[in-house]
């Protein structure tokens, strides 16, 4: 099934639209919105939280807009993130790109309710843009048009040249070595499968391996910390050393990824991920499950990633703990000015 034509105003616009880059600025979503906006050189509207979404948006009548969404960030349910599109779509031009696309993975019913949503934000608007061909390959099972894929970038985190060689680099900090650390970085929720790496990591340190550490480099997502704190205390228990580092500054970044002994990014489901290209960015190679999307950015930039099947994950991380060259590469080029351009090819699709 197709989307049906929006009922909105048809006419793309002359020039490039407003992003907006609605949410706390430490959400995902909401950096890359603005990270979107400055690589093309184009307006940007920041709104902290939904309930001042049209009350932000009155102060631009008429303008055609570029919404990066996540359902969770325009609604208290999906329906509500799709009645919110559906309203500002009415009387203006509407551009969306679409985060955490729903998949069966995620769960039948929770899957279910999301795809109803997504598939009435995309009806709603003139121009569909996704960040994999996974997110592609999803939107078409759930007959959503798209209209442009357009990857993440590798971010700058300042770092240059070679991380295995100490010294070398805007950050030679980084080359400073935690002993034995296995690291997950950003916002901590189930999709990360935090559970199964605190389980991997206490299974380590209740073999013996005291010194064996868990370092979970975030905060956790909202409704989470529950979550995250029994993690923690599954290793603790274990006799293995745990921590939360809360929000780390981008200044700190590249040192602080650097520091740790193994990366990981075992994704329960992922459709794209910042994360994974922020390791890389550090000259970081994280282990993460073989999934679709994760076959796909190692093609994108080969060697990039390391690969587990999940049926030995104790085993997986004492090899890289006992060996963690594998885990260091030359950080690939930065990718936010190809991403200014695509956007701007984008939109001038839109327009034609």
């Amino acid at each position: 099934m197709q989307t049906p034509p929006r009922d909105g105003p048809s006419t793309p616009p002359p020039t490039p639209p407003l992003t907006i880059a609605l949410g706390p600025p430490a959400h995902g979503v909401t950096r890359f919105a603005a990270d979107c906006a400055h690589a093309a050189g184009t307006p940007l509207l920041e709104v902290s939280e939904s309930a001042r979404l049209m009350e932000a948006l009155a102060a631009h009548p008429g303008s055609a807009v570029h919404l990066h969404l996540t359902d969770s960030l325009f609604g208290a349910t999906p329906d509500e993130a799709a009645d919110t599109v559906e309203v500002i779509a009415r009387d203006r031009p509407v551009a969306v790109t679409l985060h955490d696309i729903p998949q069966p993975a995620e769960g039948a019913e929770r899957c279910r309710r999301r795809r109803g949503a997504y598939q009435r934000i995309a009806a709603a608007a003139g121009l569909v843009v996704v960040s994999s061909e996974h997110e592609r390959r999803l939107c078409d099972a759930a007959g959503i048009v798209v209209g442009a894929m357009i990857p993440l970038p590798v971010p700058d985190l300042g770092v240059v040249g070679s991380p295995t060689r100490p010294g070398v680099g805007s950050h030679p900090e980084a080359a400073r070595r935690d002993e034995r650390s296995v690291g997950v970085f950003g916002f901590l929720h189930p999709g990360k499968a935090v559970d199964l790496v605190a389980q991997a990591v206490a299974e380590l340190a209740a073999d013996g391996d005291h010194s064996v550490s868990l370092r979970l480099l975030g905060a956790p997502a909202d409704g989470h910390e529950d979550y995250v704190r029994v993690a923690v205390e599954t290793v603790r228990a274990a006799g293995g050393r745990a921590e939360v580092t809360g929000h780390i500054d981008d200044d700190d970044l590249a040192r602080v990824l650097g520091e740790v002994t193994v990366p990981v990014a075992l994704f329960r489901n992922v459709s794209a991920s910042g994360s994974i290209n922020t390791w890389a960015a550090a000259g970081r190679r994280p282990l993460v499950n073989t999934s679709d999307y994760t076959r796909e950015m190692e093609s994108r930039h080969p060697g990039s990633l390391l690969f587990t099947d999940g049926s030995d994950l104790p085993g997986d991380l004492r090899r890289l703990l006992d060996d963690p060259a594998p885990t260091r590469i030359d950080p690939p080029s930065p990718g936010l000015e190809e991403l200014g351009r695509a956007y701007l090819r984008a939109w001038d699709g839109w327009g034609a």
